[in-house]
């Protein structure tokens, strides 16, 4: 046998064993799969500082990223229901503590994990969202806005989330304008529990007094006061010619609105 034959042998031999002992390995590892530990214990926050080299922004960041792939590991993907939400909830305290100007935790608490329908585990989004959507500055407002909607549509209770809407309403920013429509929230709610009259004087007495409103936002009052509680097309057009007149008391509606939840 020449040389050259006796290479190709050797290759072909090599290469069926190498063929072999894939079949094998694939026979004894073909039902193993990556497993997901849950939710990671959640470190201090000198830890968390220290693993991100003494950065608290990197830390942040390295974090966050964490709970952005959480359960989505090894080709599979993990139901909501089956994530430790008070674990979850300490990672959203401690990424907080770290950046608290940030929303990139908020969004995925609100439109991720806040997606459960566990009440117990609802309630741990709404918390923290219910605090942080308490901080004046920039657009924090709009998290308190998803507490509401977690608070009534996920938690089924109105008085809870017309607490949040009172509190929502009256917020004085520092460096935003808040929409009508933010305003309004109480309105919507008490609307929902089917107290309309004094959603109504809600709705009138912001729209008598709203200054420098966007067209749009007018014509959602309006169309809000008409469509959605039923008031005469005539009576929202004088109460539209009052704005501007605010200054005088005797002017606005009395309001009777129920009182805030204690």
């Amino acid at each position: 046998m020449s040389g050259q034959a006796r290479i190709k042998k050797n290759v072909t031999i090599f290469l069926v064993i190498a063929l072999a002992l894939n079949v094998v390995v694939w026979l004894a590892a073909n039902k193993v799969f990556a497993k997901w530990e849950g939710v990671p214990p959640v470190p201090t926050r000198s830890g968390a500082i220290s693993m991100g080299l003494g950065d608290a922004e990197f830390a942040y960041r390295f974090g966050a990223i964490t709970l952005q792939n959480l359960g989505d590991g090894g080709g599979q993907t993990t139901a909501l229901k089956d994530y430790d939400y008070k674990a979850l909830g300490n990672w959203f305290w401690l990424l907080n503590s770290l950046d608290p100007a940030s929303d990139h935790v908020p969004m995925l608490a609100a439109y991720y994990f806040g997606g459960t329908l566990v009440p117990a585990d609802v309630r741990v989004v709404y918390d923290y969202l219910s605090v942080i959507g308490n901080n004046p500055a920039g657009q924090k407002w709009r998290w308190l806005v998803h507490a509401i909607f977690l608070a009534r549509h996920r938690l089924y209770d109105v008085d809870l989330a017309l607490n949040l809407a009172y509190k929502l309403s009256k917020m004085e920013l520092v460096d935003d304008r808040m929409p009508v429509w933010a305003r309004q929230m109480p309105a919507l709610v008490l609307a929902e529990k089917g107290e309309k009259e004094d959603a109504r004087r809600i709705v009138e007495n912001l729209l008598m007094s709203s200054d420098k409103v966007h067209p749009n936002e007018i014509g959602y009052m309006e169309y809000y006061l008409t469509h959605e509680l039923g008031v005469d097309p005539a009576e929202v057009k004088a109460i539209k010619a009052m704005r501007g007149k605010e200054a005088d008391p005797a002017n606005l509606r009395e309001t009777r609105a129920a009182p805030m939840p204690q």
